[in-house]
């Protein structure tokens, strides 16, 4: 008979989803310890028999797992193990990219839709109970059919966004990929995005953003964070945007340069701006940013549905047939990468 496999989850996960988990196959000895939080070090919940781990962060004392095989991640982004000893290990890594497709993307349009039409502005109103005379001149709206959107970052999510630009507002997409290459093996939702690349109207390199940023309507951000998108978006980017251009970040917050993106809202070199992701998080109470009339701040929570979970669920289970089999495992992290 085939040795069992001791899995550690850190998450925690509902019974019944762990019990669907089970099901996979007999062979797996599921044991949840859940960690205080997410970032804990979870070193202290090895017992050093575990050949699979799902966690948010690895255990740091990767000696405690010398049987180590596979880490499933919580999270579709790796840049909170910078500097983890992981990545000089021969342990795969994985992520639960694809499973934020459709809350994410949905949330960057409740964000695109409530600054193009001046949502915000009518909840201080109502909250006043200010009925304005001059309403229609106040509150006139950008409608998004027929809008140029860029995208930047063409994953899971991006392409989501495209998806739904394309056939549910009539837009026309563009959109920036590092390389155009085939993307790796991906996990992807039935019906969800744009697997074959095919809705983007025009793509463009990184080193074409000046000219891409130029004739975008809406610009949003769903790359990840590394040494080559940090501050993709700075000051010369924000300038050559169009003055009724929205900027939407639900990827992180180092992807642009606060500075000058504070500097562009307040002088109306774009329109405004809708925020999920900072540099430094929680976003710091004095900072200006909180107190702008033309942005969203949202915490970090444009994947915070309750279907979270069962996704996740759901994708490391098809990780687990794929490992009990030998074939194999989608969202794989190159460790030379890290993304």
């Amino acid at each position: 008979m085939s040795h069992t496999i001791p899995v550690l989850m850190t998450m925690r996960f509902s019974d019944w989803l762990l019990d669907d988990l089970r099901t996979v196959s007999p062979r797996l000895e599921i044991r949840q310890q859940s960690a205080s939080q997410d970032r804990e070090d979870i070193s202290p919940l090895v017992q050093g028999n575990e050949e699979i781990i799902y966690c948010f962060t690895p255990p740091r004392e990767l000696h405690r797992a010398p049987k180590l095989k596979w880490v499933q991640l919580h999270s579709a982004g790796v840049d909170h193990l910078r500097g983890h000893p992981i990545w000089d290990s021969d342990i795969m890594v994985t992520t639960t990219s694809g499973i934020h497709a459709v809350p994410i993307g949905e949330f960057a349009f409740a964000l695109l839709l409530a600054l193009a039409r001046k949502i915000p502005k009518m909840v201080r109103l109502q909250e006043r109970g200010e009925w304005l005379r001059n309403r229609w001149e106040v509150l006139s709206g950008l409608e998004l059919r027929g809008k140029t959107l860029g995208i930047i970052g063409y994953g899971s999510i991006g392409r989501e966004i495209g998806r739904i630009a394309k056939y549910g507002f009539h837009m026309r997409v563009t959109a920036m990929r590092r390389t155009m290459q085939t993307p790796r093996r991906r996990y992807n939702e039935p019906g969800v995005g744009d697997p074959e690349g095919r809705i983007p109207e025009k793509w463009y390199t990184p080193e074409q953003i000046d000219a891409m940023v130029s004739e975008c309507d809406m610009l949003v951000l769903a790359a990840p964070a590394t040494d080559e998108t940090r501050t993709i978006i700075g000051e010369a980017q924000l300038r050559a945007m169009k003055p009724h251009a929205l900027l939407i970040n639900i990827a992180r917050g180092e992807l642009i340069d606060d500075r000058a993106l504070v500097i562009a809202l307040k002088e109306g070199w774009i329109a405004g701006a809708g925020l999920d992701a900072f540099t430094i998080e929680p976003l710091p109470r004095g900072h200006q940013l909180w107190h702008m009339d033309n942005v969203i701040i949202s915490p970090h929570v444009s994947g915070a549905t309750g279907k979270y979970d069962e996704r996740a669920a759901t994708l490391f289970a098809e990780n687990l047939r794929r490992y009990l089999t030998g074939l194999p495992l989608l969202n794989l992290v190159a460790h030379d990468l890290q993304y």
